[in-house]
């Protein structure tokens, strides 16, 4: 992942970004130990950036939704 760019998870009651020392594969990974379902975000903007949060979604132009995920069986 590029420094310009981040991912974005979020649940009715938690939410993660990946950063320098936080991979994709952990925000998932996190997530599926939470057990909640999630959606998940591609932000145009470096992880640590400061930007609105509605409705559990980031409020910035450009970003992609990628999805709806629950945790079913185990995941690689």
């Amino acid at each position: 992942m590029t420094d310009n760019k981040h991912f974005y998870a979020s649940s009715a009651f938690t939410w993660i970004t990946t950063s320098p020392t936080r991979t994709l594969q952990q925000l998932i990974k996190h997530m599926d130990k939470e057990g909640y379902t999630y959606n998940l975000f591609l932000v145009p903007l470096p992880h640590n950036a400061t930007y609105e949060i509605r409705h559990y979604q980031p409020q910035v132009e450009g970003t992609e939704w990628l999805g709806t995920f629950e945790k079913k069986g185990k995941r690689i």
